[in-house]
């Protein structure tokens, strides 16, 4: 992994407040005090923040748990990719991200601090959140519960509510991307994929850059998307985190996409037999082929999830 920054020359101890030269030590490491022996982590500098270690790798960049040093807060550290960060286009589709959380305020979209450029590095200060995401749920529990679920289904509706009232579409809601904090609120993160509604109510032949697991058809066939494309990936969301797999799976991508594509969702009570029956309908309903038959607006979705 390139390391974005430098180490600095020292520290102070966490817990005795001595200073610990940190002259040749790499990166992340962990090293002891001499002074009391309490564990630190070799941070790395950028700008005004403290990298303390990488939470996860995406393809436009890397994020970090991190300290603001001027305002002493703990947060989430996007930094992009140093070969994008060339690109003119790149920059513009991080910041257009930046952009698109900050204009939502609501308490299950991760709130954003600040975006900008420092040392050569652009970078986006978010809200951290350190309970894990949904997918890591997933992968350990393999199914969750219905409650846990359907719970998790309506605070990310809402806030996706929220988003709408302002103008934007998500365009990449999958397990991954629900995060979960300290209360294990459920937030949704990662708008590096998000438009203005007008924008993409265009048909275009843009590539697909969504998880091919919980895209929307119509995206596929370079049709229009609106809101209902939206519900049809937290639909197929919901659907993995109840069935313990995705609405359609196959041995490459490109099948997935096809499945998508063409062929209608298998009920979830076939893999989820012990569910209430409303509960596989509104989540069958969220999945249909024709935007037509889906979810119009977040209101009755939310009504019928809580009715769920």
């Amino acid at each position: 992994m390139d390391v974005p920054g430098n180490v600095p020359d020292s520290i102070n101890c966490h817990a005795c407040n001595a200073v610990m030269d940190l002259r040749g030590q790499q990166a992340f490491n962990h090293v002891d005090c001499p002074h009391c022996g309490a564990l630190s982590v070799v941070p790395v500098q950028v700008g005004n923040f403290l990298l303390l270690n990488p939470l996860g790798v995406g393809g436009m960049g890397t994020v970090y748990k991190a300290v603001d040093l001027s305002l002493n807060r703990y947060l989430a550290l996007k930094i992009l990719r140093k070969k994008l960060a060339a690109k003119p286009e790149f920059i513009e589709s991080f910041s257009r991200e930046a952009r698109a959380a900050a204009a939502v305020n609501h308490p299950n979209i991760a709130q954003v601090y600040s975006f900008g450029e420092t040392d050569g590095q652009y970078y986006l200060a978010m809200e951290l959140l350190e309970r894990g995401s949904l997918d890591d749920r997933i992968s350990t529990l393999g199914k969750l519960s219905e409650k846990d679920v359907l719970d998790i289904g309506h605070q990310i509706a809402a806030g996706l509510r929220a988003a709408h009232s302002r103008g934007l579409l998500h365009r990449d809601i999958k397990p991954g991307n629900i995060l979960f904090g300290e209360d294990n609120i459920p937030k949704l993160v990662d708008f590096g994929l998000a438009r203005a509604q007008h924008e993409a109510a265009q048909a275009t032949s843009e590539p697909i850059w969504g998880t091919p697991y919980y895209i929307a058809p119509e995206k596929l066939r370079g049709q229009p998307e609106d809101l209902r494309s939206d519900i049809y990936s937290l639909g197929a969301t919901l659907f993995h985190a109840l069935a313990g797999r995705p609405p359609f799976d196959a041995a490459t991508a490109g099948e997935v996409v096809t499945k998508h594509a063409t062929q209608p969702a298998y009920s979830l009570k076939t893999y989820a037999p012990t569910i209430q029956n409303i509960t596989a309908q509104v989540i069958g309903r969220m999945l249909s082929k024709n935007p037509a038959e889906r979810y119009d607006t977040y209101d009755e979705l939310l009504h019928d999830l809580h009715e769920a």
